[in-house]
């Protein structure tokens, strides 16, 4: 599940985030050009959320799975 966040500016140049948006890309990017345009914003792009990406290995990732599945054999 990847979490979203949009980028928008203002008439002035200043950045504004847009949170809370779905968690697919096509109703995200959706959601965050109706707010900016119901809020006057021009609309930049979307973009996942990093902190949320799991990295590593496969045998390190899921090292707690198979551990658990060990256990019970």
């Amino acid at each position: 599940m990847t979490i979203f966040y949009g980028l928008a500016t203002t008439q002035k140049g200043t950045g504004v985030v847009i949170s809370n948006l779905p968690t697919d890309l096509l109703g995200a990017v959706n959601e965050a050009k109706r707010y900016a345009a119901k809020n006057g914003l021009t609309f930049q792009s979307v973009y996942p959320v990093k902190s949320n990406e799991t990295k590593g290995a496969t045998l390190t990732k899921y090292k707690k799975q198979r551990d658990r599945a060990a256990n019970k054999r």
